[in-house]
C-alpha cells in the first residue's frame, strides 16, 4: 500500500509538473526583461540581450527551471518559439543601428518552420529587420554536429543574422566552438571578468582571447560587470563591449499592456 500511495504522489507530481509547463507555453505566459551592451569606448548602448521570464512568484520564473521542465516534457522547442517571439515584440522600436541580442537553442533553430518565411515575418510585424538581430548560442550548450550547425548559420547569414557565442569560458567546449562557429561576437563569462582590474591572470587571458578575436574579425563582449574599475581595464584592453549591472538591471524597455 506504501509503494502504492508513492507511485501514486509521484505519478500526480509528474501529471502537475507538465499542468505547469503547458500552462506557461500555451497560455504564453512568457515576457521579457533586456539588459544593455555598452559599447566601452563611447559609453553608449550598442544593443540589449533579450531575457525570458516565467510567471512571476512561481517555480517557473526563471529561463533555467523553465527550460529544465520542457526538457522532460518535451516541449524545448514549442517554449524556445515562445521566448524569441516574446523577445521581439517586447523590443518594438528600438533605436535604428541598435542590436537585439537573442538566445537561441541549437536544436530548435534546425526546425523547418523556424526558418526564413515566417521568422521574417515576425521579424516585420515587431518592426525589425534580421541585420537588427543576433543569435546568442551558449557555449553550454551542445551542439551534436557542428557541420549541420555551420550549414543553419550560413543560411541564416545570408539573410543578415549574426552570431554571438555566449558564456565563454564557462564549460569545456569554448575553443572548438570559437573555432567551429566563427561567432561575430564572443561574449566573456562574467567568471573572467569579475575583478579584472585587481587579478593579472584574468587579465592576460582576456587580453589572448582578445587577440584571438581580432585574427577572426569578431567582437568581444565581456559579461558580468559590476564596477567602474572593470569598465576602465576592459578600455585598457581595447575590448569593444560589456554588459553586466553596472549599466542597469534588466527590465521591460515598454510598460506592459493592457
Amino acid at each position: 500500500e506504501a509503494r502504492a500511495d508513492l507511485d501514486l504522489n509521484v505519478r500526480s507530481e509528474a501529471r502537475a509538473r507538465r499542468r505547469r509547463i503547458l500552462d506557461v507555453v500555451l497560455d504564453r505566459k512568457v515576457t521579457s526583461v533586456y539588459e544593455p551592451i555598452v559599447a566601452v569606448e563611447s559609453k553608449t548602448v550598442f544593443g540589449y540581450e533579450a531575457l525570458a521570464r516565467g510567471p512571476q512568484g512561481t517555480p517557473l520564473h526563471t529561463p533555467l527551471a523553465m527550460f529544465r521542465m520542457a526538457e522532460e516534457e518535451g516541449l524545448v522547442f514549442e517554449l524556445d518559439c515562445l521566448c524569441r517571439a516574446s523577445g521581439l515584440k517586447g523590443a518594438v522600436g528600438l533605436p535604428s543601428g541598435t542590436k537585439l541580442f537573442l538566445n537561441i537553442r541549437p536544436t530548435p533553430i534546425h526546425a523547418p518552420n523556424v526558418r526564413a518565411e515566417r521568422l521574417i515575418r515576425t521579424l516585420a510585424a515587431c518592426e525589425h529587420s534580421p541585420s537588427d538581430v543576433v543569435f546568442e548560442v551558449s557555449e553550454q550548450e551542445s551542439i551534436a554536429n557542428f557541420e549541420v550547425f555551420k550549414e543553419i548559420r550560413d543560411y541564416y547569414r545570408d539573410l543578415g543574422f549574426q552570431f554571438a557565442l555566449d558564456d565563454t569560458g564557462a564549460g569545456y567546449a569554448g575553443l572548438e566552438a570559437l573555432v567551429e562557429i566563427s561567432p561575430d561576437f564572443v561574449k566573456v563569462d562574467r567568471s573572467f571578468v569579475s575583478g579584472i582590474d585587481q587579478d593579472p591572470i584574468r587579465k592576460t587571458l582576456l587580453a589572448a582571447l582578445q587577440d584571438v578575436c581580432d585574427k577572426t574579425s569578431a567582437r568581444l563582449i565581456a559579461e558580468g560587470l559590476d564596477r567602474l574599475e572593470e569598465l576602465e581595464t576592459l578600455g585598457e584592453l581595447k575590448i569593444a563591449f560589456g554588459q553586466g549591472w553596472l549599466f542597469g538591471k534588466p527590465t521591460p524597455l515598454r510598460a506592459p499592456e493592457g
